[in-house]
């Protein structure tokens, strides 16, 4: 688990997970500590992975720094050795609740290029000084998690509410809604709530922002540039 230590505006996270897969299941594990500074968070997308039903995603944040790196925060299950995930488990105490901080080379690229899932990319429309708050936040509920375990739940307490949670922390007039109840519907809901670019309509919005990879694409030091290098064109997001 990535480890938080902060000093003012200063983070130093522990443990920033950043694998390099060669398939689903064969990957050489890596980790590497990081110093971030909240005050130079610039930027927040939104990413919703589809890998079966439109209404069914995993969901996670990535928070773009000023000096042009990305961290990405995934809400997920830690599971012991051999432990499947199931969502009909996930309504028992079973599960214990993990932040995954990683490096998007890993997060966003074992699902673009290794399982090759439907994943969208929405740069979220907040302001900076909103951005900042809701980083700040999340390393909070880190530090909060290192003390004290919980259990993840498949309704309550899972990847969507918890992203919820943390923009009504700094948005507090933002209301629950049947579809956090399904992940797949986290992207419309964000842009019924004005989170999102509205300058299109969402079904336009979604087409774009589509992460497409060709198939001999690496995930190099330029992946993050990659995958948004059509995001603020006519076409999907090519790397």
């Amino acid at each position: 688990m990535a480890r938080v230590e902060r000093q003012g505006s200063l983070a130093m996270i522990r443990d920033v997970r950043n694998f390099t897969y060669r398939t689903r299941d064969d990957c050489t594990p890596g980790y590497y500590d990081a110093l971030y500074e909240i005050d130079a968070v610039q930027s927040v997308d939104l990413i919703v992975s589809r890998w079966t039903a439109e209404a069914i995603a995993h969901v996670f944040l990535s928070f773009g720094f000023l000096d042009g790196r990305y961290l990405a925060i995934s809400i997920e299950t830690r599971r012991r050795r051999g432990q499947r995930y199931s969502p009909y488990a996930g309504f028992l105490p079973i599960y214990d609740l993990v932040y995954v901080v990683a490096d998007e080379r890993d997060l966003l690229g074992v699902r673009t290029d290794v399982r090759r899932e439907r994943v969208h990319l929405f740069r979220a429309d907040i302001s900076q000084a909103t951005a900042q708050a809701l980083f700040a936040d999340y390393l909070r509920r880190i530090q909060e998690l290192g003390g004290q375990s919980e259990f993840y739940n498949t309704l309550f307490n899972n990847c969507t509410t918890n992203i919820l949670r943390h923009i009504k922390a700094v948005a507090p007039e933002i209301r629950f809604n049947w579809k956090v109840l399904l992940s797949g519907y986290a992207d419309q809901y964000g842009y019924e709530l004005g989170l999102l670019d509205r300058s299109l309509a969402f079904e336009s919005l979604k087409a774009k922002s589509l992460v497409a990879r060709a198939a001999d694409a690496e995930i190099d030091a330029g992946f993050s540039e990659a995958v948004r290098a059509r995001l603020h064109s006519g076409g999907a997001a090519v790397g």
